[in-house]
């Protein structure tokens, strides 16, 4: 029992001496009440600088982001008008290019009725140099009555 005894004694003397340390090391890397604040303050400082910089520049990149929207939707809303114009006018110029065939089919479905009319009727070709040449006697033969 003994033997337990000092080996439970050794023990908990190692585990006290390691937890004493502990304590001393803690206590050597916090800085003491008077002084420590003191020497904090200018890191204090810095680092509330640090963070008033880092607020500005968010700010000055929130108000960037916004003026890069902004004229994001203004050039979707200026793509959406020109291509609304430009398929407009794509439609005006096919309906003028119809307009044109349509009138071209029909002047030469005129055409193709006249030139079938005409050859339906041969006198009619003839006639006109018949007249003519009937008026020129008849202006020969008034000639000579004066």
């Amino acid at each position: 029992m003994r033997i337990t005894k000092l080996l439970f004694v050794s023990i908990l003397a190692i585990f006290l001496t390691g937890f004493y340390s502990a304590l001393l090391q803690a206590q050597d890397t916090m800085p003491s009440s008077g002084t420590g604040m003191k020497d904090m303050k200018p890191q204090m400082e810095q680092m509330h600088t640090q963070m008033e910089q880092m607020r500005t520049q968010m700010a000055q990149l929130q108000a960037l982001m916004k003026d890069s929207m902004d004229k994001m939707a203004a050039a979707d809303a200026a793509m959406k008008t020109h291509m609304e114009t430009e398929q407009a006018s794509m439609k005006s110029q096919m309906a003028l290019q119809q307009a044109v065939i349509d009138h071209l089919q029909t002047m030469n479905d005129h055409m193709q009725a006249m030139r079938d009319h005409m050859d339906m009727k041969p006198d009619a070709m003839d006639t006109p140099k018949k007249t003519g040449a009937k008026m020129k006697k008849d202006k020969g033969m008034m000639g000579d009555q004066k």
